[in-house]
């Protein structure tokens, strides 16, 4: 006899909705190789390659680092006043394959879910894997296709760790213009210990990955880009061959965010703990 397969017939929400998030990460986790769980089609997974290019890491560890993640947006929503209730919609700027918002399956219907980014490749791996939500490319200094006031969370993980400051200047007010009044915008920048992590390594140290190296010599060859983060509270460093105009890496100083980003959204929460997150995550609010 051949095992009856078993056919999707229900949303995460309804057969997921009242897991923990810590359960919840274990039936994604189950997904990895179970394409249907309690009646409910999963989102699937690109090849590891294109996960680790993408994330650093791939498959489990990949879903836990995002789990992480997910539980402190949630979390922000509520502390500030604006939980995460079935009819919330929520926004992924730089969906990449779908990491991410797979995890607010949980919470609100794959209509309630939306995801832009620049890059076709990731968007065509995430539609293939049958990730929730409604996914749409934008340019690099391009317009959010939505209406002003369309979300209760907008989230961005590892997203402004790698703009230059006009273009965040782009995007900020853009992001502000998309949330509801109230709504909350949590992203991740990399603090100035990004720049003391990358000073005291060996750019020509054969062990380290490409990327770690390329940016260990660029950093190690701006001399007093310690002190001009300390000034001016930015730094960018151009991306490999200095040619990506909109893409690097760059660093900000909690002054700089509260300061600079308070031009757009109200700066509620700047989280540097390296024991939570590689990256600091930044809480910030549309003013009413």
């Amino acid at each position: 006899f051949k095992k009856k397969t078993e056919q999707p017939s229900r949303s995460a929400r309804e057969a997921f909705g009242g897991l923990s998030d810590a359960k919840w990460l274990r039936v994604l986790k189950r997904s990895i190789k179970e394409p249907v769980i309690d009646g409910v089609r999963m989102p699937g997974f690109p090849p590891a390659e294109l996960q680790s290019h993408t994330v650093g890491s791939a498959f489990d560890r990949a879903l836990v680092e995002a789990s992480n993640f997910y539980s402190y947006a949630k979390q922000a929503c509520a502390k500030h006043g604006t939980p995460i209730e079935p009819g919330a919609q929520i926004l992924d700027f730089g969906v990449s394959w779908g990491r991410i918002i797979r995890f607010f399956m949980k919470d609100v219907e794959p209509s309630s879910l939306h995801g832009v980014d620049i890059s076709t490749d990731y968007l065509d791996a995430a539609r293939q894997t049958g990730v929730p939500g409604h996914l749409h490319r934008i340019d690099p200094l391009g317009r959010l296709p939505y209406e002003d006031r369309a979300f209760d969370l907008v989230y961005a993980y590892s997203v402004f760790t790698h703009l230059p400051e006009n273009v965040q200047d782009h995007w900020l007010p853009e992001i502000a213009c998309s949330l509801k009044p109230g709504g909350l915008l949590v992203a991740t920048v990399e603090p100035p210990r990004f720049i003391d992590h990358f000073l005291p390594l060996d750019p020509d140290d054969k062990s380290l990955h490409p990327w770690h190296a390329a940016t260990a010599r660029k950093i190690r060859a701006d001399v007093g880009i310690k002190e001009r983060l300390q000034q001016q509270g930015f730094v960018y460093i151009p991306d490999r061959d200095g040619v990506n105009e909109v893409y690097g890496d760059c660093a900000m100083t909690p002054g700089y965010v509260r300061e600079h980003w308070g031009r757009y959204l109200e700066v509620l929460d700047f989280l540097d703990d390296a024991d939570r997150f590689w990256q600091a995550v930044v809480v910030a609010r549309k003013r009413k």
